[in-house]
């Protein structure tokens, strides 16, 4: 039997249970350590089980990592020196000049105190497997969102009971962070405002390619999303009747148009359109809709959908507005969203 870790927002454990059954209608839930991670079990090979899930491309499963190791935990960091490297040793093959990534999450309450943290199990699997000219390359991402499917990941979860330890590539997991805390509230991200981090993401998520031109980002205000197009080459029509951030809205490269959406028009101008407006998902969708022709061909948009009441009901709508007029190439829960998904569209050319 294969174990996996798996985490996700808990306002949507339902359908991720949903998107696990369809892998393996027959997998167990075996400990549910928090609210938002889950201890699986199926009798899928990892190859099998790795395969399914990256078809079926789920939308709600944010991480999802193998513990094909269980073992007690250790409690002192100089057991950790002695034992651990040994132990994971026997699960991963990685060869000179790899990358890889060691990632460590520990869940523990207060009567049960470690003295090492996940840097500390970090450095010291990372310096072991990279200690000499025949072991592999460390690829570091603890501060920032990055991607890089072809990475080594070596897991590592702690419990007070229990230490879990699997191996897998970026891609498998579904994304390459396993722990929002530790990268999407880390200090310093945010410029303008929380919203912001949500674009970053998935430009880094859906591996966009952001090459400047005219933008418009749809309910602007305060300007975090302009900012962030801003940065990368835009000059940027901002609409919202609201006022955006002094610090956005004195860029050269933004036109603030204090108005509502549905009273302007534009005739392909635009390389890109962002939307992160707070309406109902079929509103939302139908926006985008009055805005295709307002696209470049084969322009590609952002579109969040927020899902207050029937997620999986929302999504359905969202997509029978959108059907006709873009391909939707990607939809995905992300870290940086709350009770809603982030869509990435591309204009189809009718």
């Amino acid at each position: 039997m294969m174990h996996y870790i798996v985490t996700f927002m808990p306002y949507f454990k339902k359908i991720v249970i949903k998107e696990l059954k369809k892998i393996d209608e027959n997998l167990n839930i075996i400990t549910e350590f928090t609210p938002e991670i889950i201890l699986i079990e199926t009798s899928k090979t990892q190859k099998d089980f790795t395969n399914d899930l990256l078809e079926s491309n789920p939308i709600f499963i944010k991480h999802i990592a193998p513990a094909s190791k269980i073992i007690p935990s250790l409690k002192t960091k100089d057991e950790v020196k002695k034992l651990l490297p040994n132990i994971v040793e026997e699960l991963v093959s990685i060869d000179k000049g790899t990358l890889f990534s060691v990632q460590t999450r520990i869940v523990v309450g207060k009567s049960f105190e470690l003295d090492y943290n996940s840097k500390d199990i970090e450095v010291i699997l990372g310096e072991h497997f990279c200690e000499d000219e025949k072991r592999g390359e460390p690829f570091f991402s603890d501060k920032e969102l990055l991607n890089n499917d072809d990475v080594n990941i070596i897991s590592v979860f702690i419990t007070p009971q229990n230490t879990y330890l699997g191996f897998s590539k970026a891609k498998e997991n579904l994304n390459f962070h396993d722990n929002e805390a530790r990268i999407c509230s880390h200090k310093g991200k945010r410029e303008v405002s929380r919203a912001e981090n949500k674009l970053k993401e998935a430009i880094s998520k859906f591996s966009l390619k952001l090459e400047g031109g005219k933008a418009l980002d749809i309910g602007a205000a305060p300007g975090g999303w302009t900012k962030v197009l801003v940065d990368n080459g835009y000059f940027v029509i901002a609409v919202d009747p609201a006022e955006l951030f002094d610090n956005v809205k004195c860029l050269k490269e933004v036109t603030h148009l204090k108005s509502k959406i549905e009273d302007l028009k534009f005739e392909n101008e635009f390389d890109i359109i962002v939307n992160d407006m707070n309406l109902e998902p079929a509103d939302s969708a139908r926006v985008m809709v009055n805005l295709h022709k307002s696209l470049k061909k084969n322009a590609k948009c952002v579109l969040t959908v927020k899902l207050p009441f029937n997620p999986e009901k929302g999504i359905l709508e969202a997509k029978e507005v959108l059907k006709d007029y873009y391909e939707i190439l990607n939809i995905k829960n992300l870290f940086h969203n709350r009770q809603e998904v982030t869509m990435l569209l591309k204009k189809k050319n009718v």
